[in-house]
C-alpha cells in the first residue's frame, strides 16, 4: 500500500471532489502505421522502468492509496475514450491506445504531470522506434534495467517547508472569467487541435522578445480583450511551470508544479506588442527563479499537508481539497502549459504530431507542444461558443502567422471513477 503524497494530494482528493477526470492524453502521429506486435513489445520494456505507475488506487478507511499492479498494462486498439483503474485497463492508472498511425498515452494525473507523462512516452516510443525503425539511444531516455535513485521516488513537497524571503507575494484579483463575466453557455470540453510552422512563430516571437508560452498567453489575452474592452476586471493567465528545477527535486516523478501569472490590465493594453511581451517576460523572470518558486511551492504544500490532517473522513478532505482546487477559478482567466520542445531528434523525426489533452480543470486551457519542425497548440474549452478561439485565430492571422486547424472534437481523455 502507498498512501498519496503530498504533490498528489490535490490532484487526487480535488479532483474527486469536483468530480472531473483528472486524467490527460498524449497523442502521437506516425509517419507510418503503427505495428502492434511491436508496441505491445515497447510496452511491456516501458513498464519495467516505471514500476511505480503500475498501480491501482483505492479507497479506504479515511484515504486513497495506491496498490501495485501485477497485471500487465492495457494496450488498446482504439482512438475511442477509455475507462483507467477499471476491468478495460486492467485495474492500473495508465493505459496505451493506438489506431491507424497514432499512438495515445492516458494516464491519471494523480500519479505524475505532464513532465512524468512525457518520461514515460520517450521511452515507450525509443523502444518502439528502435525496433521499428533502428533509432539509436539518446541521453535522458529511461530504460528497462536502470537503477531508480531514491530522489525519483521521492516527493519533494512531503518536506519543504517556507523561508523567510523579502518576495513580494504574488497579487492575486478577481480575474474576467469566460463563462461568468463573458455569459458564454457551459457546456462538455471541446477541442481544437491547431498546427503552427515552428520557424514562423519563432521568428514572430525572437522578433516581440517572447517565448512561445508568453507569446501564447499575450495573444490569448489580446483575444479576450478584443471581444470584450468595457470589462471592469483584468484578464489574467496561469502559465504552468515545471517547479522541479528549482526545487533541487528533477528526478522526482510526482506532480511538481507552479504557475507564473500574468495580468492584462488597462496599462498594458495601451503599449505596443512588442512592450507587452517585454513585460511578460519579465514578469516571468521574476516569478519563476529559484527562490520565488520554492517559496511558493513551500506554502502551497504547508497549506496541503494542514488541510489533509484536518480533514478525518475521505468525504471531508474531498470537500476541503475541492475548494482549493476550484478556488483559483475566479482568479485566473484561462491557462497555458507549455511542456518544452521534443527533446530526442531521432525520434522526433517519425514524430508527425504531437498533441497534449488535459483534463477539463479551466473553463479555457492551451496546451503547446513542439516537434520535427511543427509547434502543436491545442484549445480545450467548456463553454459552448467558439467566438474566443476564433479571435485567437484572428490574432495569429492579423500577426501573418501561418496555421492549420487539424482537427475539431470533444475531449478524448479517459474516464477517472472515483473507487
Amino acid at each position: 500500500m502507498r498512501l498519496i503524497t503530498t504533490g498528489d494530494m490535490m490532484h487526487v482528493h480535488g479532483g474527486f471532489g469536483a468530480e472531473v477526470d483528472y486524467t490527460a492524453r498524449i497523442t502521437v502521429r506516425l509517419d507510418a502505421p503503427v505495428e502492434e506486435e511491436i508496441l505491445c513489445r515497447a510496452l511491456c520494456d516501458t513498464k519495467k522502468r516505471y514500476p511505480y505507475l503500475n498501480v491501482h488506487l483505492r479507497k479506504g478507511e479515511g484515504a486513497f492509496y495506491y496498490v501495485e499492479s501485477p497485471e500487465p498494462v492495457a494496450i488498446l486498439h482504439t482512438d475511442e475514450r477509455i475507462t483507467l483503474n477499471s476491468p478495460q485497463t486492467n485495474g492500473i492508472v495508465w493505459a496505451v491506445c493506438w489506431n491507424e498511425d497514432r499512438i495515445h498515452l492516458d494516464t491519471y494525473h494523480g500519479v505524475t504531470d505532464g513532465t512524468g507523462m512525457y518520461r514515460v512516452l520517450a521511452t515507450l516510443l525509443y523502444y518502439y522506434c528502435r525496433e521499428r525503425y533502428g533509432a539509436p539511444l539518446e541521453e535522458g531516455i529511461g530504460l528497462a534495467g536502470d537503477v531508480i535513485p531514491p530522489a525519483e521516488l521521492a516527493d519533494p513537497q512531503d518536506v519543504i517547508m517556507p523561508e523567510p524571503s523579502d518576495i513580494p507575494p504574488t497579487r492575486f484579483v478577481p480575474a474576467f472569467t469566460l463563462e461568468t463575466d463573458g455569459g458564454f453557455t457551459p457546456s462538455e470540453a471541446s477541442i481544437w487541435d491547431v498546427a503552427i510552422p515552428e520557424d514562423a512563430f519563432i521568428r514572430f516571437t525572437s522578433a516581440h522578445d517572447a517565448s512561445p508560452g508568453t507569446m501564447v498567453s499575450l495573444i490569448m489575452a489580446r483575444a479576450i480583450d478584443e471581444l470584450y474592452p468595457e470589462r471592469d476586471k483584468e484578464i489574467v493567465s496561469a502559465y504552468v511551470v515545471n517547479a522541479r528545477p528549482m526545487l533541487g527535486a528533477k528526478k522526482t516523478y510526482h506532480n511538481c508544479l507552479s504557475m507564473v501569472v500574468f495580468n492584462y490590465d488597462d496599462r498594458l493594453r495601451g503599449m505596443p506588442l512588442t512592450r507587452q511581451s517585454t513585460i511578460y517576460r519579465g514578469k516571468t523572470f521574476a516569478q519563476s527563479y529559484d527562490e520565488a518558486i520554492r517559496n511558493s511551492v513551500a506554502a502551497s504544500a504547508q497549506a496541503i499537508r494542514a488541510a489533509a490532517r484536518g480533514a478525518v473522513s475521505i468525504s471531508d478532505k474531498k470537500e476541503v481539497f475541492k475548494q482549493m482546487f476550484n478556488g483559483g477559478e475566479g482568479y485566473v482567466s484561462f491557462l497555458v502549459s507549455y511542456t518544452g520542445k521534443w527533446q530526442y531528434p531521432a525520434i522526433g523525426e517519425h514524430i508527425l504530431e504531437l498533441w497534449a489533452h488535459p483534463p477539463n480543470t479551466f473553463s479555457l486551457m492551451v496546451e503547446i507542444g513542439a516537434v520535427n519542425g511543427k509547434i502543436f497548440l491545442t484549445l480545450q474549452q467548456r463553454f459552448r461558443e467558439d467566438t474566443v478561439r476564433e479571435a485567437f485565430l484572428n490574432q495569429l492571422r492579423k500577426h501573418g502567422i501561418p496555421f492549420e486547424v487539424k482537427r475539431v472534437m470533444g475531449s478524448d481523455i479517459a474516464r477517472f471513477p472515483e473507487p
